[in-house]
């Protein structure tokens, strides 16, 4: 197995269960995942899931590194990638396909592509037999940061809905912690992203940053991957690195989001799930998410919590990575604010809200008042023009 120079490998141990696995970081190493497969999950045999849109390129990679490797592919599934497809139905397949296959407790199921391949493919790990190895292969920037690390898995609920309306979509209402055996992410996959997706990740980027490490923040204002910044692999391998290390720091001390420090990662998401609800705006998982630190930042400062002006820190940066900072066509603001009763970050309908305080500093705040939130979506609602 080639060592390049730029690779950074990072353990996330797990305290609870007694498990390490590895996330390897680099450029140009997707030819060496059979190699590590057969040594984070030796089986002979292993199951490919696919996101359709790199099923001819890196699935093709993935397939030919694991026969190089002595692994053969039993079957490899090509899913449709979408919040739609995202959801139990999917999963039958999937658990059919398993059957059909024949695949036992130490066949490892590989997942090519971006969060919503890394959720399905990992709660349908978790469920076959109980839990079989899952191995992810990240090719976007946000699956590379936050889906694929940490063991957070599942479909998304078709909700009850009236007569007529469209069915609503309940996010990761039904799913599974599985940590995975291994996550390999060659940020060469990058390249083919188009601009948007790849835009999309850095927003979780900047949460992290927000969160753990003030260092990261000022380095993504100076000279982040963007519109202008840095791209090289190098930059990439580091940017990748820093923001898992992040998430496994958080992850190792609660795993199962069960008493406090993993609820962080959650900054900005209570905001974005809402956004995400109102189809109609066509927004990325990663805009939202954007939109939604700001939220917070604003949500902050009228709890007097916030350092004052964070909130336009992060909206120029926001803006300089090619992210939204205003939606003009949000719902009513007492709607919004219905719809976060009704997330699962919620608690008994109170709202919990992740506040920044200073750059790498937040604070999680139980219920938090109404009118202070109101003041978080007004300050992401932009004026419509007449």
């Amino acid at each position: 197995m080639a060592q390049h120079p730029q690779d950074a490998v990072v353990r996330v141990d797990i305290p609870a269960h007694a498990s390490q696995y590895e996330v390897v970081v680099g450029a140009g190493i997707l030819a060496d995942l059979g190699t590590r497969v057969r040594a984070s999950a030796p089986n002979p045999q292993a199951l490919l899931i696919v996101d359709e849109a790199v099923a001819h390129t890196y699935g093709r990679q993935v397939t030919d590194s694991l026969s190089e490797a002595g692994i053969a592919v039993a079957a490899t599934e090509v899913v449709a990638v979408s919040e739609q497809n995202k959801v139990l139905a999917t999963w039958q397949g999937l658990m059919d396909r398993f059957l059909a296959v024949g695949l036992d407790r130490q066949s490892p199921v590989i997942a090519v592509g971006g969060g919503i391949v890394s959720d399905m493919a990992g709660f349908a790990a978790a469920s076959y037999m109980r839990g079989i190895p899952f191995v992810a292969v990240p090719t976007t920037l946000l699956a590379m940061v936050d889906a694929s690390v940490g063991g957070k898995t599942g479909v998304n609920a078709v909700m009850p809905s009236s007569a007529g309306s469209a069915p609503v979509l309940g996010k990761n209402l039904i799913g599974a912690f599985h940590q995975p055996s291994l996550v390999l992410a060659d940020v060469e996959t990058l390249a083919s992203l188009p601009d948007r997706v790849f835009r999309a990740g850095l927003a979780e980027c900047v949460k992290h940053a927000m969160l753990a490490d003030a260092s990261l923040l000022t380095w993504m204002e100076q000279d982040a991957p963007g519109r202008y910044g840095d791209t090289s692999p190098g930059a990439m391998v580091d940017l990748v690195a820093r923001n898992v290390s992040i998430k496994a720091s958080i992850v190792q001390q609660d795993e199962r989001e069960s008493f406090g420090p993993r609820m962080l990662l959650n900054l900005g998401h209570t905001f974005a799930h809402v956004i995400e609800s109102q189809t109609a705006l066509g927004l990325q998982h990663g805009e939202a998410v954007g939109l939604g630190l700001i939220a917070s930042c604003a949500t902050g400062q009228a709890l007097g919590m916030t350092e004052p002006g964070l909130d336009l820190r992060i909206e120029r940066l926001l803006t300089r990575l090619g992210l939204p900072t205003r939606l003009a066509d949000l719902d009513d603001t007492d709607i919004l604010i219905r719809k976060m009763c009704g997330d699962k970050k919620a608690s008994a309908r109170r709202i919990r809200i992740v506040i920044p305080v200073v750059p790498g500093q937040a604070k999680i705040v139980e219920n938090v008042q109404h009118d202070v939130i109101r003041v978080g979506w007004e300050r992401i609602r932009a004026i419509r023009e007449e």
